[in-house]
């Protein structure tokens, strides 16, 4: 079979070489590409200091990525699994986080989509659909120097369509394991608008493979996931603009808060996201003049079975262990931001200042949340294998049908955090050298005062080589989540959490021919007061600063080349060289990743053949996995997708034994009107 396929592709494809790439040149396209989060600016990207890729739209359709978790896979510097819950996670640069991916931060048209209440971004959307993206900007290393907190190890911006990109568009497809995604994009101009409106759902039941508990009972793992989301960009001719973007998404889990196998509607977690900028752009004297204001809301309602069916206590529980949680959090904000273009470099100045209320937290419940303190050492013994009386357990656990409890027994402290953050950047340019500044104050009532900071330099050695190096200082600030966890057995918060530091020093070469592209960037990095979860007993963790300088080195590589007028070669390489300091094992990573592929394009067909492989991580072995992606344009304005994620049907598992993707077939349609 494996010899065969190849043979069957290159059967169906015309045995001529056309003229589909015939213009195309690496060094021209990165002279005509535009970055816009780069410098907070549109820059052009032969001049952007900072290491930078951009993925275009033609890429993302070629690669057939439907979701930034996809297209995250195919890039050598970031890991992508999923959690025991089965939720997407990201790590980055040597560095694995938890399921939230708090080192990343994710924008939309420059607009923060971070929530709050734990730092992430992808807890507001664990699905970033790129059906409405026309370019997908990753900046690397520290940023936080100009977007704030937890822009760690990379900021990646989704650039939608503009009202004048499209007029409509209506994508659709489904696999046969049974998800599917939709979207349609509608642009309008009346009265001196202009805007665009994109709706996009999709849901996903993969994987499917089976599951063993740490109780030896197995069944099929297949967490469920739909995400709702909605994005409004509407622009008037005056400099008034409005952002607003709306998530639903729904979480069901193939297991429990305990990590035991569980199944069914007892855990979940429904999250709602309403993000909105609304603001002004004008000219003042020389000056470019941007106000706005946000005004977020996130909420959560949260399920979680402690008990479940298949483990010999919950006989003894008549109404169960189950609890719902529900958490409301507002970000109100106001900016100010000041630039200038002249002879003696563009500057850049701004201030932020926004508001964080989890002004409601509640809980319902079937028992005392603060009453699994009683029965947590005996947990900690059944856990490790020793002899425990059921009954003794069971006489400490209040359990009564569920109502709700008073606001004492909440798992999260209703807090409220202002933050203060004035910045300041400055570029400049000097023929082919160009310099980058960027510094900013950060000021919590929770967490106290820090500093972060950013200098890159750029040099074009030749026409088509470049050498740029940053330097940085990225900081963290720890989350509502760790610091004030409360009434929880198994994981306790700590209000007397500092800030996460990170220093960074990241050189790269990079060479821009017409036929060929060659990139290769180190990357060093020391963590000051890692926030890591500390094990207090076999069960339960507690949220800390270690004491401990956290170092991580690295290398990636990435080259592409034209074959000819109608092929193109991919390959991409990252060398975790060595990662030490680290406490606990929350972020094991990868040493090793390989991505590659190769390209036939011709019109009306594109073929994309790419491997993704990976190295063991702890005691998980490495895996590869192969995917076919294949585009069909019936007309100019109607193309059909056909796509088999893993070709070849490997049979891989993430870290706690979870089952990566089995083979699946996606049939798709994409039309412009």
């Amino acid at each position: 079979m494996k010899r065969i396929l190849p043979l069957v592709i290159l059967s169906i494809l015309p045995v001529e070489a056309s003229l589909s790439q015939e213009n195309f040149s690496y060094y021209i396209l990165n002279q005509e590409l535009k970055v816009l989060s780069a410098t907070g600016e549109e820059t052009s990207l032969s001049e952007v200091p900072r290491h930078t890729i951009v993925i275009t739209r033609e890429e993302i359709d070629r690669l057939g990525a439907k979701n930034l978790f996809e297209l995250l896979d195919k890039l050598p510097e970031f890991y992508v699994r999923r959690s025991f819950f089965g939720l997407r996670a990201v790590g980055a640069l040597g560095i694995r986080q938890s399921y939230f991916s708090e080192k990343v931060q994710v924008l939309i048209d420059g607009v923060s989509t971070l929530d709050p209440s734990n730092g992430s971004s992808f807890s507001t959307n664990n699905n970033y659909s790129l059906d409405n993206v026309k370019q997908v900007e990753i900046i690397y290393g520290p940023m936080t120097s100009l977007y704030g907190f937890n822009a760690s190890l990379a900021v990646i911006n989704l650039v939608t369509y503009d009202s004048d990109d499209v007029n409509s568009d209506f994508r659709v497809s489904g696999s046969t394991g049974g998800d599917d995604d939709f979207n349609f994009i509608k642009s309008f101009s009346k009265g001196g608008f202009k805007g665009i409106l994109s709706v996009n759902y999709n849901q996903w039941k993969t994987p499917h493979g089976s599951y063993r508990d740490s109780l030896g009972v197995s069944g099929v793992y297949s967490p469920f996931s739909k995400h709702s989301s909605f994005y409004l960009k509407l622009n008037h001719e005056s400099g008034f603009f409005l952002k607003s973007y709306v998530v639903d998404r729904d979480d069901h889990f193939p297991v429990s808060m305990s990590h035991l196998f569980s199944g069914g509607d007892s855990t979940y977690a429904d999250r709602r996201a309403f993000i909105n900028q609304l603001g002004f752009r004008s000219e003042l004297g020389g000056w470019g003049l941007e106000l706005k204001g946000n005004l977020n809301f996130f909420f959560l309602e949260r399920g979680y079975n402690l008990c479940p069916k298949n483990h010999q206590i919950c006989s003894l529980v008549p109404y169960g262990v189950l609890a719902v949680e529900k958490r409301h959090v507002r970000e109100p904000g106001v900016g100010l931001k000041l630039d200038r273009k002249g002879s003696l470099g563009d500057f850049l100045t701004g201030v932020d200042y926004y508001e964080v209320d989890l002004y409601k937290s509640t809980i319902s419940a079937t028992f005392f949340p603060s009453s699994l303190r009683e029965v947590a050492p005996q947990i900690a013994a059944m856990v490790a294998g020793f002899p425990v009386d059921m009954n003794s357990i069971v006489s400490k656990l209040d359990n009564f049908p569920k109502r709700e409890l008073p606001s004492s027994e909440s798992l999260l402290m209703e807090k409220s955090r202002y933050v203060f953050s004035p910045y300041v950047q400055y570029f400049y340019s000097n023929g082919n050298n160009f310099y980058l500044f960027n510094l900013r104050w950060h000021r919590t009532n929770d967490v106290g005062r820090d500093l972060s900071a950013s200098f890159s330099y750029r040099r074009n050695l030749t026409r088509n080589l470049n050498f740029k190096l940053n330097l940085g200082r990225a900081v963290r600030i720890p989350s509502f989540e760790e610091m004030y966890i409360k009434n929880n057995s198994f994981l306790l918060g700590n209000p007397k959490l500092d800030s996460e530091k990170e220093d960074s020093i990241m050189p790269s070469l990079e060479y821009n021919g017409d036929t060929f592209f060659i990139s290769g960037f180190l990357y060093y990095s020391r963590f000051h007061d890692f926030i890591y979860k500390r094990r207090l007993s076999p069960v339960t963790w507690k949220w800390d600063n270690s004491n401990t300088t956290v170092k991580v080195r690295g290398l990636s590589l990435s080259l592409k080349k034209i074959l000819s007028d109608s092929w193109e070669l991919n390959l991409s390489f990252n060398r975790v060289f060595s990662l030490s300091g680290v406490p606990g094992k929350g972020t094991s990573f990868p040493r090793s990743k390989f991505t590659g592929g190769i390209t036939y394009s011709r019109d009306p067909l594109s073929l994309n053949l790419s491997t993704v492989a990976y190295s063991r991580v702890s005691s998980t072995p490495g895996f590869y996995r192969t995917d076919l992606n294949l585009r069909y344009s019936l007309t100019e304005r109607l193309s059909l997708m056909f796509q088999v994620i893993n070709l070849t049907n490997q049979n891989y598992t993430y870290p706690d034994n979870v089952p990566g993707e089995e083979r699946a077939l996606w049939l798709g349609l994409h039309y412009s009107y």
